[in-house]
């Protein structure tokens, strides 16, 4: 029993050793002084990385030093790549430029070399070694774009990997705007604010109403982040978002086909209760108080924002899930989202600017609801689709 047991512990040292004996997977970064992608890279990238134990980086200036320029010319020509900086070797894979695709890139290099074969080509090259470079992992990149890779009708070849997440909030954002839950009410507030014939207060309480709209949009979308990151870990969460975002695309698809035959706008709201909805309007904009109208103007925006979530399918929810499947959190995360805010709001505040200039509701109709469905249809099933390879 004894010897037995020396045995494992002799092999649980030898395992211990190798695993700790592991060798770091090395990011090579040639870059130059003064070149402002090289810059942009070492802020975004590279100071987060060095803080990664497992990660060891290797930062090499070349316009101002020849030994390392000449070192550069002999890593490209065994690589047999372009020449330019930033230049980044993991392995035998190189990634030039930087941009936030390629940053992404980079870190997934890093992940693959850090779970696969993994060899210090650049340390061979400086030693006078012949390298043969293999690039497995472009390979499995490659596979992985046919994959994620979706004929999309009229718009055509689309790579989910390769969507912008600032591409994401601007049209995820400006469709989720054009949505009638918040719409016909501003147009009611519009048009009863004209009625009183009060320029000023037209400005004033129409501006309250967006921007307390925004503010209170803003701060569920926050919410959903913060209950997304707890729960991020989970890839069965995960797998259930893209799934709601699937369905959801396919009831908003529906919506867009039960619309062409009706014009009944917002379908979370009764009549009844627009009804009583108005009667609000009426109040708040013909109070005496000041104070006390901007108070109800603003109840109401707060009302109306928390029923057009119910409205909006879950584009805030799913967009959220973007963001981390990006590793996009803490003030980026908030830039994002109020980007996001910032074209939500958009088709409002055009509205408004044209009913100040004109003093008059311009021709809206709920029709553009329709093809907000069919577009936010689209997109979600988009997204449900990128979410569930991430998942699987």
């Amino acid at each position: 029993m004894k010897k037995i047991l020396k045995l494992l512990i002799v092999i649980a040292l030898l395992f211990s050793f190798s695993v700790s004996a592991k060798e770091k997977v090395t990011l090579y970064f040639f870059h130059g002084d003064g070149c402002p992608h090289c810059a942009e890279e070492q802020t975004d990238l590279i100071e987060e990385l060095k803080k990664d134990e497992t990660i060891n980086v290797v930062e090499i200036e070349v316009w101002h030093d020849n030994e390392n320029k000449e070192l550069l010319e002999k890593v490209i020509n065994a690589y047999g790549t372009r020449s330019g900086v930033p230049y980044n070797v993991i392995g035998d894979t190189t990634i030039i430029g930087y941009s936030e695709a390629n940053g992404e890139k980079i870190k997934r290099a890093i992940n693959y070399y850090k779970e696969h074969d993994y060899t210090d080509e650049i340390q061979k090259i400086k030693n006078g070694e012949k390298v043969k470079i293999n690039d497995q992992f472009s390979k499995e990149e490659e596979k992985t774009d046919e994959e994620q890779t979706i004929d999309v009708p009229i718009i055509g070849k689309i790579n989910l990997k390769n969507i912008s997440v600032m591409s994401a909030a601007v049209l995820i954002g400006l469709v989720d705007g054009f949505n009638p839950c918040a719409m016909w009410v501003l147009l009611f507030l519009i048009t009863t604010l004209i009625s009183l014939k009060d320029r000023k207060r037209l400005i004033l309480l129409g501006s309250i109403f967006l921007l307390t709209s925004g503010f209170v949009y803003f701060l569920i979308m926050f919410s959903w982040l913060n209950i997304v990151v707890s729960v991020s870990t989970s890839l069965v969460f995960r797998f259930l978002i893209a799934i709601f975002a699937i369905v959801a695309g396919i009831y908003n698809l529906y919506n867009f086909y039960k619309g062409l035959k009706s014009d009944d706008g917002c379908e979370v709201i009764d009549k009844k209760k627009r009804k009583d909805i108005f009667k609000k309007i009426k109040k708040f904009t013909h109070e005496k108080s000041l104070l006390l109208a901007i108070l109800g103007i603003m109840l109401l925006a707060v009302s109306v924002n928390i029923v057009e979530l119910l409205c909006s399918a879950g584009l805030p929810l799913v967009f959220s899930e973007l963001l981390l499947l990006n590793n996009i959190t803490g003030v980026k995360a908030i830039g994002y989202d109020l980007v996001y805010i910032i074209f939500f709001l958009l088709d409002d505040f055009i509205v408004f600017i044209i009913a100040l200039k004109t003093l008059d509701v311009v021709g809206v109709s709920t029709k553009f609801n329709k093809y907000s469905h069919l577009i936010g249809g689209i997109i979600m099933i988009l997204i449900g689709a990128y979410l569930l390879i991430q998942s699987l």
